[in-house]
Parts: C-alpha cells; sequence; structure tokens
C-alpha cells in the first residue's frame, strides 16, 4: 500500500510518502530533515509504517542535524550542526541527548579544545561517549603535492571516549601515526585547505578496540595503546578478498557506515562511486582479522541505481531485515529510506514528497523503550525461592531467594526486564564494560529485603558468562553501581549473585587493560620562537588511556632548574605566562592511570622572543612571472594581520594586500608591473609597523637579465624588546645597515620622543647609560632612522622597561641556580611564588615599589629540599610595577611584576 499523511501538521513539515508490500521490523523509522529546503522546516521525526508522524521536534537551531537515532539507554540523540566544514562535508556540531517525550536531558562535546563533528556519535551502554572531530595542521607541501601550498591547512581525524563524567579518557589523533613525508595525499591536496581523514563511522569491535571508518578505508585502533591494528580498505589494505574481486571488494568497503553484528559479521553502506555515478549498495563481510581475509556473504542492490555518494548507513534489524538510509540520494520517487527482507525482498520504502529534501540516515526503532519482562512476587515471604514468571507460564530468567526480610503489612516485590542499558550510570571504581540489559526491583510495603538472584545466561543474551560481574546501584539517583560477588554455575547456566535492596541490576564485564605509554609533545613546534608577550599554549597528544598528567618546564635541558612541575592534569592542553624574553624552555610530560605512571615524553623545546617577522621568499634572484601566482613566504610569532607591499629600486609601488599571518600568502602578480628587476616586498605588522622585514636581495619580474641586488635597510638587533635596565646601566645598541646612510638614534617612551641617543651614527653599535632619576615605565623603545634620502627606519620589535628608582643596594644579582618563578605576570588579586631547593634552606622574598621602598618581606624558614610553590595575596597594592626579590642564602634573583 501506499500513503501520504494529511494530518495537522506545522506548514513547514515536511510531506513523506511511504510503501509497505511486506514483514517490516519493530516499530518506527527515525529520519530528519537534513538539507535546507525553501518552505520546509528543520525536524527530527518518527513515523509509523503509514508515513504519520508519531514524535517529532522541530529544532530550534536555524540549521539542520544528523544522525537521530536511538542510544543503546534508550535515549534519543542527534547531531545539532554549529557550524559548517568549508574543506569537507560536515560540521562542528553539538550531540543532544531526549528523552522519550523529546525533551532535552543533557548534550556531549569533545574536551581538549576540541568541537565534535556531525557524522556520528556514540553512547556506550557503561555510560562513557565515543564521538570524533577535525583538527587543522599547518604543513608545507610545496615538495610533498604538485601545486602544494606551502601553508596549507591540512585536517587530520581526533576520537576521543568521554568517561561519565564527559572528562575524556581516551584520545586519538590520526597525524600522530602519519608522516607527511610518505603519505599519500592523493590529488585533491593542491588546495590552502586539504581535506584527510574524512570520519563517518566510530564502533566498537567485539573486543572493545574501535572501528573507525572513512569513505576510503576502515581501521581498528587499540584503545590500550593507540596504535592501528590494521588496514581494511585504501591505499594501505592488507587484506585479501573471498568472494569477490579483490579490486571490487576494497571498493565494497568505501563506505559511509560499518557495524558489527550479532552473527559476528560487519554490515557496510557503500556509497559507490562519487558524484552520482553508479548506484549506492549494502554489504555483508565475514572479516578474518587473524588471517587478513574479507570474504562477501551478501549485497543488496536496489532494482534502480540509487546513486547517494554521500550520508547514508544500513542497519540490521531484529527479525532480520536490513534497513537502508540512502542518504544524500535525491530525485522524484528515489527513498529516502529502504527496508529488504534476508531474502533481499523490498517490504518497506519511505521517500519525501519534495525530492531535494534528505535525511542524512535512517534508521528503525522500537519507541518508546519498553520492559522486555514483567513478574510479581505477592506476600514475599522469607525463606521462599521464586522462579519469576510472566503470567502463569512465562519464565522471565530470573530466580529469588529471600534470606532476610522486613515488611509492613502487605508486600510485593515487582520485577522489570529491559533490554537496554541504564541511564547515566556511574560507577564507584573504573567502569566496566556494560551490556544493554538490566533488572529493575522494586518494593511495595518493603522496608528491607536480601537474597540471593539468579539469572538466567540465555535469556540475557549472555554469550561470555565466566567474565561477568553482576552490578547493583538503588534507585536514589546520583547512585554509583557496586560489583556484587557473582559466580557462574555452568550446570544450571546462571548467574549468582548476594543482594541487599531494592535497585537495578546489570551486567558489567572488565574493560580492556590500561597501559600506560608516554605522550607525544605536539605544540610548540620543536626549537618554535614564541612570543615572550603572549601565553605559551602548549599541547600534548595521549597515546591510549589517560586519568591525568604531569608536565615539567625547566630552563635547562636535564630539567634541573624546574620553571613549573606540575602533576593531576586532566586536559592536554596547557597555558603558560611567561614575562621573559629570550628563554630557552625545556618541558616533557608523562601519563598517569590505573597501570602506573609513563616514562617522561621526548623532551621538547622552545625561545621566548620579541614578536619579530622574517621573510623567507621572495628570498631573492627569483624571476617570477605577470600572471603567475607565487607565493610570498615568512615567518613570524604575532597574531595580528599582516601589511604586504610591493617597492621597486627601493620607492613603493603598491600595497599588495593585508592578510592573515598565515606564513605564506599566494600572490596574483599583475599584468600592468614592467618588466624589470630590483623589486622587493616589505612585510610589517598591521598593529606595530616596527615589527617588520623586508627581502635580502632584489627579484625580478619577466626579467633574466639581472641577478638580485641588495635591499637597502636598517634593523634595530638590541635592545630589540623585553629588556630590564636600571638607572646607571651601560646598554649596548646593536643594528645591521645596509643603507649607506649613517643614522640617527632615537629614545621613544609611550610613542614620544624623549632624547635624541645619538647622530651622525655609523658601524653596527653605540652604548647609552640610563640616567639617574628617569622616569620609571614599560613603554620604551630605541628608533633608527637613516640620515638621507632613504629615510629608513625601525625600531625594537616591542618595549623595553626601564625601573627608575631601584637603587643598586637592592638590585639582585641575576643568578639562576634558584629556579624562581612567579605567575600570574600581570596580576590582580594573588601570585604564586615557585621555586626550587638542592637542600634546606632559609627563603627570603621581598618586594619593592619603584622608589625603592620595601613594602613587603617575606620569611620562609627551613625550607627542605625540592619542590615548592607559595600563594600570597596581593590585593592590598595599588597598580603598577614592582619589584620582586628572591634570595636563598647569597643566591638571589628577581623580576619585575605588574599588578592591574
Amino acid at each position: 500500500m501506499m500513503t501520504a499523511f494529511s494530518q495537522e501538521l506545522p506548514a513547514d513539515f515536511p510531506t513523506l510518502h511511504t510503501m509497505k508490500t511486506g514483514e517490516t521490523g519493530k516499530g518506527y523509522t527515525f529520519l530528519s530533515v537534513s538539507t535546507d529546503v525553501e518552505g520546509i522546516g528543520y525536524y527530527v521525526m518518527m513515523v509509523d509504517d503509514d508515513g504519520v508522524p508519531v514524535r517529532y521536534r522541530k529544532l530550534a537551531k536555524d540549521d539542520y542535524s544528523y544522525d537521530f537515532k536511538v542510544q543503546p539507554n534508550g535515549l534519543t540523540s542527534y547531531a545539532q550542526f554549529l557550524s559548517h566544514h568549508s574543506y569537507t562535508g560536515g560540521g562542528n556540531c553539538i550531540h543532544m541527548l531526549m528523552d522519550e517525550e523529546m525533551n532535552f536531558v543533557d548534550s556531549v562535546q569533545l574536551g581538549n579544545g576540541y568541537i565534535a563533528e556531525a557524522h556520528d556519535f556514540q553512547l556506550l551502554p557503561n555510560g562513557h561517549y565515543l564521538a570524533f572531530g577535525y583538527y587543522l595542521t599547518e604543513m608545507d607541501l610545496s615538495e610533498l603535492v604538485d601545486g602544494g601550498y606551502p601553508n596549507a591547512l591540512v585536517s587530520g581525524g581526533v576520537v576521543q571516549e568521554l568517561d561519565a563524567d564527559k572528562k575524556v579518557v581516551w584520545q586519538w589523533r590520526s597525524w600522530d601515526h602519519y608522516d607527511p613525508e610518505n603519505y599519500d595525499f592523493g590529488s585533491r591536496a593542491a588546495r590552502q585547505t586539504v581535506s584527510q581523514f574524512h570520519l563517518n563511522t566510530i564502533n566498537l569491535d567485539y573486543d572493545d578496540n574501535i572501528l573507525l571508518a572513512t569513505p576510503s578505508w576502515t581501521k581498528k585502533i587499540d584503545r590500550k595503546s593507540g596504535q592501528i591494528l590494521w588496514h581494511l580498505g585504501g591505499s594501505e589494505n592488507e587484506f585479501s578478498f573471498v568472494g569477490v574481486d579483490s579490486l571490487e571488494g576494497v571498493g565494497d568497503v568505501t563506505g559511509h557506515a560499518f557495524y558489527l553484528l550479532e552473527n559476528g559479521n560487519y554490515l557496510i553502506y557503500d556509497n559507490g562511486p562519487r558524484r552520482g555515478a553508479g548506484t549506492s549498495e549494502t554489504h555483508e563481510y565475514r572479516i578474518d582479522q587473524v588471517n587478513k581475509i574479507a570474504e562477501k556473504i551478501m549485497t543488496f542492490i536496489p532494482d534502480t541505481a540509487i546513486a547517494a555518494w554521500h550520508r547514508g548507513n544500513a542497519q540490521r534489524l531484529p527479525n532480520g531485515n536490513t534497513m537502508v538510509g540512502w542518504g544524500g540520494a535525491s530525485g522524484d520517487h528515489i527513498p529516502t529510506a529502504t527496508e529488504f527482507d534476508p531474502d533481499g525482498n523490498i517490504v518497506f520504502k519511505a521517500w519525501f514528497d519534495d525530492p531535494v529534501t534528505e535525511s542524512y540516515r535512517a534508521f528503525r526503532f522500537p519507541y518508546p523503550p519498553e520492559h522486555k519482562y514483567e513478574a510479581d512476587i505477592i506476600e514475599v515471604g522469607l525463606g521462599n525461592t521464586y522462579e519469576l514468571l510472566q503470567g502463569d507460564t512465562l519464565a522471565i530468567g530470573v530466580t529469588v531467594k529471600i534470606e532476610d526480610l522486613t515488611t509492613v503489612g502487605y508486600s510485593e516485590l515487582n520485577f522489570t526486564t529491559h533490554d537496554y542499558a541504564p541511564r547515566f550510570p556511574t560507577f564507584t571504581d573504573r567502569a566496566p564494560m556494560v551490556l544493554p540489559a538490566r533488572l529493575l526491583m522494586e518494593e511495595y510495603s518493603v522496608n528491607y529485603v536480601e537474597g540471593e538472584i539468579r539469572f538466567q545466561v540465555d535469556t540475557f543474551n549472555i554469550s561470555d558468562p565466566d567474565s561477568i560481574t553482576v552490578y547493583y546501584r538503588p534507585l536514589a539517583e546520583g547512585t554509583p553501581f557496586i560489583p556484587l560477588p557473582t559466580t557462574f554455575n555452568p550446570v544450571s547456566r546462571e548467574l549468582v549473585a548476594d543482594f541487599n535492596g531494592t535497585g537495578e541490576f546489570i551486567f558489567g564485564y572488565p574493560d580492556i587493560e590500561h597501559g600506560v605509554f608516554a605522550p607525544m609533545t605536539v605544540a610548540p613546534a620543536y626549537g618554535s620562537l614564541e612570543n615572550y608577550l603572549h601565553p605559551v599554549g602548549m599541547e600534548w597528544s595521549p597515546q591510549g588511556f589517560y586519568s591525568t598528567f604531569s608536565l615539567q618546564l625547566s630552563a635547562d635541558p636535564g630539567f634541573g632548574e624546574l620553571l613549573l612541575d606540575t602533576t593531576g592534569m586532566d586536559q592536554t592542553i596547557f597555558q603558560w605566562s611567561h614575562q621573559d624574553v629570550n628563554d630557552t624552555v625545556y618541558w616533557r610530560v608523562k601519563t598517569h592511570n590505573d597501570a602506573g605512571e609513563s616514562p617522561w615524553s621526548d623532551t621538547a623545546y622552545f625561545v621566548t622572543s620579541a614578536p619579530h617577522i622574517e621573510l623567507t621568499a621572495p628570498a631573492g634572484e627569483e624571476i617570477w612571472q605577470r600572471g603567475m601566482e607565487h607565493f610570498i613566504q615568512w615567518e613570524d610569532n604575532i597574531e595580528e594581520e599582516v601589511v604586504l607591499e610591493l617597492f621597486h629600486d627601493g620607492s613603493k609601488l603598491s600595497t599588495i594586500d593585508t592578510a592573515e599571518s598565515r606564513s605564506a600568502y599566494q600572490w596574483a602578480i599583475p599584468f600592468d608591473l614592467d618588466s624589470a628587476c630590483g623589486y622587493h616586498i616589505r612585510i610589517s605588522s598591521v598593529a606595530d609597523p616596527a615589527i617588520h622585514d623586508v627581502s635580502t636581495l632584489t627579484f625580478s619580474i619577466n626579467d633574466s637579465s639581472c641577478t638580485g641586488g641588495e635591499v637597502a635597510d636598517v634593523k634595530l638587533l638590541a635592545p630589540n624588546g623585553g629588556e630590564l635596565f636600571y638607572p646607571g646601566d651601560t646598554v649596548q645598541i646593536t643594528w645591521a645597515n645596509s643603507s649607506g646612510e649613517t643614522l640617527t638614534l632615537d629614545l621613544y617612551g609611550n610613542e614620544a620622543i624623549m632624547e635624541t641617543i645619538a647622530t651622525g651614527a655609523d658601524g653596527s653599535q653605540t652604548t647609552w647609560i640610563v640616567p639617574q632619576g628617569m622616569e620609571a615605565g614599560s613603554s620604551y623603545r630605541i628608533v633608527l632612522t637613516s640620515e638621507g634620502s632613504l629615510a629608513l627606519t625601525d625600531a625594537g620589535n616591542s618595549d623595553f622597561t626601564i625601573a627608575e628608582g631601584f637603587p643598586s643596594s637592592i638590585r639582585p644579582e641575576r643568578r639562576s641556580g634558584t629556579g624562581f618563578q612567579l605567575y600570574p605576570n600581570p596580576a590582580t588579586r594573588e601570585i604564586t611564588l615557585g621555586y626550587s631547593l638542592e637542600r634546606e634552606a632559609e627563603v627570603e622574598i621581598s618586594i619593592f615599589n619603584l622608589q625603592g621602598m620595601e613594602m613587603e618581606i617575606i620569611h620562609l624558614p627551613g625550607r627542605s629540599p625540592g619542590n615548592h610553590t607559595f600563594n600570597h595575596s596581593v590585593e592590598q597594592y595599588p597598580a603598577g610595577i614592582y619589584l620582586v626579590k628572591f634570595r636563598i642564602g647569597v643566591e638571589e634573583t628577581g623580576t619585575l611584576l605588574q599588578i592591574q
């Protein structure tokens, strides 16, 4: 039969047609509006076999959703888009959870700074969550890919397992397992943003390791170590094929869904060839993971080709039917969902009236989740054993022996079994893996009950009872499950446990054991120059499970002079504020979990640097062509945009563009530029033009007759920003000068000239003595200006500080053996002082104002060897700059503290 519903519905609700031609599975078809169609709203919906919506929800956010389905605990979920990817399909999302009335009860997002992606999401029966997202890594593909960008942003996949508290406990990142130098990027990598590792499906395999599928391949990931166990399909395929040609077999596993079936086989939705050619199909494969053999068992091919090259899924139903959601298929009478029986006969179709409307996937589920069996004990009797029956004869697979009992008059125990996992479970220890089954024991007029409970393993579909523990929690909200002493009787095929109280019973088995592996340092890049004016963003990547991390930063590679030593970190990102310039900082991290602690990661390091830009291309002597695109390239550590300017023979011709500071800019050279030598590029910060660089040598446009000449420039080398000087200090001023002109050196404070230090300066250096009585401040710079027609100028990349008022008697000898650190800086209410001691010693901390007055002295007698931190309030101080001096014995050091 074929129907189109016409009941009272919102005007923008999509019209749906259905055709039922055989015995369908139980429940409703789950669909969503996953396209932007004029006149049609964004909905998730459950419809019956006549196409009548029995439940639906209009999405409040003005965007469509993906992946509307029932999770193992009976809640429904869908992916609500937050934004769409510009470089690939799908987008960032938040995964929404709803109850039986489609009310929101929770939402799930990734951790460690990542954003969830919309393609798939799994709520595990033990209350954990599996989800994935993308991250972008800047790579130089110019030497690896024909037409590749030197600053390409290449996507990678990040997979996370989150616990019941939504804390990340396991993370896997694709680029941690691949070397770009030996990676096959394919023909689509000559772009600014390159899509790789387009993730479609995430599931657990029979052994609780992760199955991860993309349009090109399926991989199995070891949850213990994070290593890739095998590759199915794609260029890394390790499997041979049976029952199908190998080339066709590799194509079969390039699908949008990859699910483990109860029979141990795998169901695959194969989108088919891209861009609408051919047809999409559904396959069942038996996979021998030991011998790496994939055997085709079944394929469903629609009678009329359905070209659905994106989206879609396949689902095996309990009655043996298979539901297929055709995803990206569109067109007149092309179904959005088809259900076929085990013989391949179509028993149900559904399609939208508007052929442009798509549902990302289609599922069939009985809903709302109902109990499987129910049984009652009337007038509970002490010492009795009850085999629980539904009605008079149907055994529900549970036997209860009452060993202690307190009742008030008439009493009952009521039992219901469910083929669903518990909702929002927590555990007193590490969560076990949990089966999607549970028993509720509720009471009437029973104050106390204890005894023995037995579960028939065949009734509860428990395949490995020797590994099962029965877990119990009372029905009070927020109470964790506790394990009950459990044995298996192989004769009666029963699990036997002692219980104490009514409540909820579930079945758990041990999760994969923890290993402990050193993490990988990710950022900052090894040896990078980090802007000392901004916090340094640090990131590392765990390998396998983790609970917490330890992080150390040091001023030396042997970690003898610690700048930071912290434990108990539960994220893989950290912001470190550092106020000194030109320091080399070494860092490492280790993992902690139930298995212990890992070795330290490889040591990484970075250098705190003044803001800078270094132009690397054109470097000189290039011959660039009009009408062609060439890359201007640079290195920097600034966050603001940059200005790119074109010069010829020392004179500015034009501003090329203002662009993101992304290390490269693709410049289409205008046709109206003269064929000539003597061109050069200047790049500068939009926020501070003094932060700039120019081509070292000139380049030519359409002229091969010349070589690059030196570009006239002046460059201040020191002081270049971040330094601290006192009255009476002798400051070495150094510079580079290729202009051929002498220089004027001016001192600026707060962007106004304070004094002229020198005129007619040549060579490369001079000295300047900081005058006594000079106004203290942190906004001083030296500015160079050439004294000729070029009038070139340069200044330090950032300001330096003059600490007027600190007499020589309180200036610290800047020694580093104390391992002193102070953060945050600037501070508002409280500072943390950190230090390390090699022996027991007395510690003294003094705070001075700019006039040299000692504001406070803190004595810390008898400090033991090791690392220490000390929190101290600064709320009582007015805003300003202070000197904090730190002394151990005769060794002392100090730093300036800014209080806001």
